[in-house]
């Protein structure tokens, strides 16, 4: 019997991990999700003492302790930048014409190769696994006549979809992939249903087999130009290498401590409700006094008016602030952005140019390897679409972006070449290409030619003002 159950050691073990990571990148929603799980990963439930006649003002108060906390998403957002930054420059794609329609259509749901590349980018990012199924148009019994301009399609599977593989001799054997289907429930309503399908490789023959409720319900032996396939045409996706093995999720470390500064929010706002606001305190040798002169209360607003006795003495305690929860929530940030978290810093920040590419580089470097894998699977994949297409799959190619801000010149290169451009060394042209890799100008090479040529008849004050900004920033450098 197979059953969706059936699972290898290393997703079992890789599961978890990759509950925290989307937890996290959700934001307060998935904490609290985790929480409700027993999945905490670093967030654990106030240390409330409860008995059973303060049972539910103890559930209230754990309800209110993590209802005060704000959940600061700084592992969504550095999700969203990265494939931003990649999403940055359109993919680049190139079919042979008999599957040219997969550039616009590339699953049979609507999705370009760009759009379905930045899927392939995100999952990468958040579990370091990601799985796509190349499927012929034509299936068992049909012939190239029959299926007609039908195209071959790619269907992406989550980490959490490949339960199970078996490679042999570098050869995948068998996969197993669990779906969901629409199910009948009643004479009116349907319901999502696991299915698993079980791709194989038997006696070098490829078989597709479909399993409901624990029995086979379907099987299939794809035909390709009214041949079977030799091989299982499925390409597996990782932030190290393309291959089954379970890679490490670039992004855990962050998660794990976005949800740890969110525990320190929530204890530090549950402290400050408790004990932020001042406590009045009165002291007197006849309280019943108190009640009669002040029948409405006591007040202890600024412009309330209290009737004492002259022996009455009344103070309010306050607790003092200690710092420490808010600076260690300050240290969680630090951390957070040294492993990588993509956020908005104070300007003010001493930290040196050099200092900043370096960390900005470490922080890409496993984004452009994530690039260029899902650029490689792509590229594999399509190619085994072209030649179910019976197309030439060398004319094949996938290229997602890799060239990110850190890449860009430096104030000292651009320096560099403005020299050569004065000395007549170098053409003029290459100065307008280095200040605009450079990120120094907006403007378009034209609208660079038309201050070039005002500053023939003397210089033009937007000139002027270029050429001040980057001898601020030669100075700044030469100062570090």
């Amino acid at each position: 019997m197979i059953t969706q159950d059936i699972k290898d050691a290393g997703y079992d073990e890789s599961t978890p991990i990759w509950q925290h990571v989307r937890a996290a990148i959700r934001g307060k929603q998935g904490a609290m999700e985790l929480i409700k799980a027993d999945r905490f990963y670093g967030i654990a439930r106030p240390n409330y003492r409860a008995t059973t006649d303060n049972a539910r003002e103890v559930s209230e108060r754990e309800a209110k302790y993590f209802g005060r906390g704000r959940f600061a998403n700084f592992t969504g957002r550095t999700h969203d930048a990265y494939v931003g930054m990649i999403g940055s420059v359109p993919v680049e794609s190139k079919l042979p014409a008999k599957i040219e329609g997969m550039q616009d259509n590339v699953d049979g749901e609507g999705s370009t190769i760009n759009d379905f590349t930045l899927e392939v980018v995100s999952e990468l990012l958040v579990t370091a696994r990601y799985g796509v199924l190349s499927n012929p148009a034509m299936q068992m019994g049909q012939s190239q006549s029959i299926a007609g301009d039908a195209l071959p399609t790619l269907i992406g599977y989550k980490a959490e979809q490949i339960i199970y593989n078996r490679v042999d001799k570098g050869m995948l054997q068998e996969i197993r992939l669990v779906e969901s289907y629409w199910k009948k429930s009643d004479d009116f309503n349907y319901e999502l249903a696991p299915q698993v399908r079980r791709l194989l490789l038997e006696d070098g023959v490829y078989t597709s087999q479909l399993w409901r409720d624990g029995s086979l319900y379907e099987t299939v032996q794809p035909l390709v130009n009214g041949k079977t396939l030799r091989l299982i045409p499925f390409q597996f996706y990782g932030s190290e290498n393309n291959k089954p093995t379970y890679d490490r999720p670039v992004m855990f470390d962050l998660a794990h401590q976005n949800l740890g500064h969110f525990q320190l929010d929530c204890d530090n706002r549950d402290n400050l409700h408790y004990h932020g606001q001042g406590m009045t305190n009165i002291f007197t040798d006849n309280s019943d006094d108190i009640g009669a002169n002040n029948p409405g209360g006591i007040d202890v607003g600024a412009k309330g008016k209290n009737i004492w006795s002259a022996g009455d003495r009344v103070e309010i305690l306050q607790l003092e602030a200690t710092g420490a929860i808010a600076t260690e929530m300050e240290r969680d940030e630090k951390r957070m952005i040294m492993i990588g978290a993509q956020v908005v810093q104070d300007s003010a920040s001493t930290q040196t140019l050099g200092a900043k590419r370096i960390e900005s580089n470490a922080s890409t470097s496993q984004l452009k390897r994530i690039s260029i894998n899902a650029s490689a699977g792509l590229t594999q994949n399509l190619r085994w679409c072209a030649e179910m297409a019976g197309a030439n799959a060398e004319e094949v190619s996938v290229k997602a972006n890799t060239k990110f801000i850190t890449d860009d010149l430096t104030a000292q290169d651009v320096q560099a070449v403005f020299a050569g451009v004065q000395g007549g060394l170098l053409p003029d042209a290459l100065f307008t290409e280095a200040v605009q890799k450079a990120g120094y100008t907006d403007k378009t090479t034209e609208e660079i030619q038309e201050l070039i040529d005002d500053q023939a008849q003397g210089q033009s004050q937007e000139v002027a003002e270029l050429m001040l900004r980057i001898e601020q920033l030669e100075g700044a450098n030469n100062a570090e």
